[in-house]
């Protein structure tokens, strides 16, 4: 019971976040469409007045619609409304008569307009489009009732004759021989700058202006604000009154004396006197214009003709001012000097009805022209009294009643399902992935698959969900019954789907696998061990082969020169990807080359250093690595059996002298025994008692014999037990060199001891360790040159103590440090001493079997042994 408890409560809470969900979509999108409307903040007169607009609107293109036919008379008749239509070119009605039938272009009523009536302007042209409805307001406050209006303006290109800017008016104005025309705002800035203007825009304005000049243009007069009517009549009464005396208006004579001051200053520099005007006014040139319709330049100001008519220069090339052009095709930069100054037409061309056009280039423009179809129509409409129920002004009034009342519970009914959707969700998180009751985290299916997999799967839900949707909202469906119960079904769904997403998301969060459970993850997962294992291989071929940082730079160096060549060539994209997979392949030839070789290398160095049991794998090498691997093996398999053999040998030698000693042993004992007897006995005879002398000491040199070949066998065979432990180095060495002080002096040799004072420790075997200093010094005393002196010397040296010992040889040794330590070996090579060739040998045994170190060194008859241990520290002493 408790399952289906749960299984049930789930689906009600998904359910629920799904309802909810869509009851709070659908509010927001009404109270959208109500204010994109006009109608979410608008009440009483101000709304009734919208909707009453809207009705009149909605009547007008009915009729507009069928302008070329009855202006759909039989709907008007139908719907109970009254219209009229007049044509206009303004949207102005100035002084018409409403009640006047001439008025109108078209009317379905006689009597005279009532007190109230609505009023609309239309435009259209013979290429506008109708949507016609017989609803107020469509599905969700979409108005159906539109016209579309499409290319009611055409461009012509022309080509500029000049340029000019208005600094009272702050525009800009070109002339194409015919007329002036507004430059759009976005076509040019007029702008401080120091640069001047461009080489190519000032070229081909020079050329345009040098063209505009008329053929008489010798006076450098400017024409100002005049029309052309005026300035014929004046130079018509100019030629006529040439010889007489002008009659000049107080204010053509105070802008003529001011004109003559100016030319007067910038000639002579010097004050001219009122009377001398009239003498230089005579010496102008014979063309003389009225006043009103001159401006004199003064000094070098340059003359720009537009219309044959002179102009001057906004300003001049250093002016700290340029104007930028910008066309579509091309820009570039002016100075003043090439922009006439139209200051003194501003009035003139502030009222005029000028066209706009837009730069094109900088030496042309597209000027806009509207449809010559294009009109404007103003539609009067008010309903009759028996007007019917689906009229639009009948619906206006019931949407007057309607939405007051949305006004109130769309933005409750929001809040509220907006409330209920978040308790939802906040519940379905707590129960999503909830522990069962064996403690165990309850999962469903869509939570094991990986989330790229289900956003997939639920993206495509979502957006068939969506594409349902806008399907259903269409014009010619979105009003039916169906229509609407299939867009509550996409919204549904589409909810559902996301609902159910967030779930498993929501689940694999709890599980703490939200990356985990993704493709990305596992593919990195998946490629993460080929990639170690190649990094790996990278870092092998780099430490084992002395050259592989050099191979790899040069590698890199040959990469970098050919992806250069390559970058300089035209068609490089196709060449680039057959070149990176190309370097692709050949980085993992050499890798795995020299992977191998590093293989082979290493089995190599292990042989050199003794390791005969490495073997080299030659599975899927290349043929001559693998003769090579394969070659390796073969000697590290003869060189094992070679050793094999060879400790066969020794153990077999060192066990018959062991044996052979044991069975000497025996009867040398007795031998020994009974000499000592006899020498017990009072002989008389001196010879015998020799006799006896030479026996028993040849018999103890013989048991010594014996001994050091037993000692030095089980030393070279291991079996030897030590009993290691902290020795003091200093009171060993000091106990050794005492015990052969009396044969040191019998011998005549002087023993040099070097010895620190404080007690050095090393790790060894007591017993042992002073066997070897014994079996050193008692080298010392056999072999030492009479006379000389002997250094026994023990030092520290960086956590190591060594023992020294020095000497110089009695015989010549002419024999090799290394032969020296072999058995049965002595310096002179001869037997007649007393040593038997196994003190050495058996020291570096038992050294290095406690873990120390015996090198021998012969330079000459210097003969020099140092014995090396680790040194112990004195707190792990004690």
């Amino acid at each position: 019971m408790s399952k289906v408890y749960k299984r049930s409560s789930h689906l009600l809470y998904t359910i629920g976040i799904c309802v909810f969900f869509m009851i709070m979509i659908s509010s927001i999108v009404i109270l959208n469409a109500l204010n994109d409307c006009g109608l979410m903040y608008t009440s009483g007169t101000s709304l009734k007045k919208l909707l009453m607009d809207q009705a009149a609107y909605d009547y007008s293109i009915w009729a507009l619609s069928d302008k070329d036919g009855n202006y759909n008379e039989e709907f008007m008749n139908e719907k109970g409304c009254n219209i009229g239509i007049i044509e206009t070119d303004n949207g102005n009605l100035g002084d018409l008569d409403l009640n006047d039938s001439s008025t109108y272009i078209y009317r379905n009523f006689d009597q005279e307009l009532p007190a109230q009536y609505y009023m609309t302007n239309v435009y259209t042209s013979d290429d506008s489009e109708f949507y016609l409805s017989e609803k107020l307001y469509d599905f969700l406050f979409v108005n159906g009732n539109e016209v579309y209006n499409y290319d009611i303006e055409e461009y012509q290109p022309k080509d500029i004759k000049g340029i000019g800017y208005d600094m009272v008016g702050q525009k800009a104005y070109v002339w194409d021989g015919e007329k002036f025309t507004r430059l759009n705002d976005t076509s040019y800035n007029y702008k401080a700058s120091d640069e001047g203007g461009t080489y190519n825009t000032t070229n081909i304005y020079d050329r345009i202006w040098a063209s505009q000049v008329p053929e008489d243009s010798n006076q450098h007069s400017f024409t100002a604000a005049a029309d052309d009517k005026n300035q014929t009549s004046q130079e018509d009464d100019s030629s006529k009154e040439k010889n007489e005396t002008n009659v000049i208006t107080e204010d053509e004579k105070t802008s003529n004396e001011k004109t003559a001051n100016e030319e007067n200053l910038n000639e002579k520099n010097e004050e001219a006197d009122n009377s001398l005007q009239s003498e230089e006014i005579k010496d102008e040139e014979d063309q003389m214009l009225p006043a009103e319709s001159i401006i004199t330049t003064s000094g070098d100001a340059k003359i720009l003709y537009i219309d044959g008519k002179a102009y001057p220069a906004l300003g001049d090339d250093n002016s700290g001012y340029i104007l930028e052009l910008y066309g579509t095709e091309s820009s570039g930069a002016l100075s003043l000097s090439n922009v006439a100054d139209l200051s003194d037409l501003h009035d003139q061309l502030g009222s005029e009805d000028l066209s706009v056009c837009t730069l094109d280039t900088v030496s042309s423009v597209m000027e806009y022209t509207m449809d010559s179809s294009y009109k404007q129509y103003i539609v009067i409409t008010f309903p009759r009294p028996d007007q019917s129920r689906d009229s639009f002004f009948a619906q206006a009034q019931r949407y007057l009643g309607i939405i007051p009342v949305l006004h109130v519970a769309l933005p409750l009914l929001m809040v509220i399902s907006g409330i209920l959707v978040l308790v939802l969700s906040i519940l379905l998180v707590i129960r999503a992935g909830n522990y069962d009751d064996h403690g165990r985290l309850s999962t469903d299916i869509l939570a094991d698959f990986p989330i790229e997999v289900t956003f997939v799967i639920f993206g495509c839900v979502e957006s068939l969900a969506i594409a349902v949707i806008h399907y259903s909202a269409g014009y010619d469906y979105n009003t039916s019954q169906y229509g609407l119960v299939v867009i509550g079904i996409g919204i549904f769904v589409g909810a559902y789907a996301g609902v159910l997403w967030a779930e498993s998301i929501i689940i694999n969060f709890k599980r703490k696998q939200l990356f985990r459970n993704t493709l990305c993850y596992k593919m990195l997962r998946a490629m993460a061990r080929p990639l170690r294992r190649g990094i790996d291989s990278i870092k092998t071929v780099l430490a084992s082969i002395k050259w592989g940082y050099r191979i790899a730079g040069m590698c890199l160096v040959i990469a970098f020169v050919e992806y250069m060549s390559i970058a300089v060539i035209d068609d490089k994209e196709s060449l680039m990807l057959f070149w990176l997979l190309e370097k692709a392949v050949l980085a993992a030839i050499i890798i795995k080359v020299l992977k191998q070789y590093a293989k082979v290398k290493k089995a190599a160095v292990d042989m050199a250093d003794g390791n005969m049991d490495v073997r080299v794998d030659t599975t899927k090498m290349l043929i001559d690595l693998e003769e090579h691997g394969q070659a390796l093996n073969k000697i590290g398999s003869g060189l094992n059996t070679a050793v094999n053999e060879r400790m066969k040998s020794e153990r077999m030698k060192t066990e018959l002298i062991t044996n052979v000693s044991h069975d000497i042993k025996t009867p040398l004992t007795s031998v020994i025994n009974y000499v000592d007897l006899l020498q017990k006995e009072n002989f008389d005879n001196e010879t015998a008692r020799s006799y006896l002398e030479v026996l028993d000491r040849q018999a103890k040199r013989l048991k010594k014999l014996i001994e050091d070949l037993i000692e030095a066998s089980k030393a070279a065979s291991g079996s030897i037990k030590f009993n290691m432990e902290s020795v003091n180095a200093r009171v060993l060495l000091n106990q050794s060199v005492g015990e052969f002080e009396d044969r040191l002096q019998g011998s005549n040799i002087t023993v040099v001891t070097q010895i620190p004072d404080r007690d050095v420790y090393v790790r060894a075997d007591n017993r042992y360790l002073f066997r070897v200093l014994d079996n050193l010094m008692s080298n010392i005393v056999k072999y030492s040159q009479e006379g000389t002196r002997a250094y026994v010397e023990l030092n520290e040296d960086g956590g190591m103590v060594r023992y020294t010992f020095k000497n110089i040889s009695r015989d010549k040794l002419g024999i090799s440090a290394d032969e020296l330590m072999e058995r049965f070996v002595r310096g002179d090579m001869s037997r007649n001493t007393e040593g038997n060739g196994l003190g050495l040998s058996i020291a570096r045994s038992l050294t290095e079997s406690m873990g120390g170190k015996m090198e021998l060194t012969v330079d000459g008859d210097l003969f020099k042994v140092d014995v090396t241990f680790p040194e112990v520290v004195k707190e792990s002493v004690a």
